[in-house]
């Protein structure tokens, strides 16, 4: 039953997507830095949108910044996040598995991948601080 909940389709309204991200969505749980998951609390808050959002956002400027599927990109490892905050992602199938499929490439995890793309965007929107 929860798989079916997970692997349901949902509207673009409902996802914060545009129409071109339509389809079936999954869960997927990451962990972020504690710093790293306060900023994006802080960020959904003052932009009055959802968390979801803006990671959908962030992977969507990772996209566009590589769009090349078999350059590795070169993601470090991030510090703080064995002890960092649980944090569940909803994203299309098609995200998923280009996060899979770079996240593979670039020989880390899909965890650091999206970390990668946060700090990036926080780095170029950050105007909370």
């Amino acid at each position: 039953m929860l798989q079916m909940v997970r692997e349901t389709a949902h509207t673009s309204d409902a996802l914060d997507q545009p129409p071109s991200m339509l389809g079936p969505t999954r869960f997927m749980q990451c962990r972020l830095p504690v710093a790293l998951y306060e900023w994006l609390r802080l960020s959904a808050f003052v932009e009055r949108t959802s968390m979801n959002s803006i990671v959908l956002k962030a992977i969507e400027e990772l996209q566009a910044a590589s769009p090349e599927m078999d350059l590795p990109l070169g993601l470090k490892e991030t510090a703080g996040t064995s002890g960092g905050v649980k944090f569940n992602v909803r994203l299309t199938e098609a995200v998923y598995e280009w996060l899979r499929t770079k996240a593979f490439k670039s020989r880390g995890s899909i965890n650091q991948l999206l970390i990668a793309a946060l700090e990036a965007h926080r780095r170029d929107h950050d105007n909370l601080s």
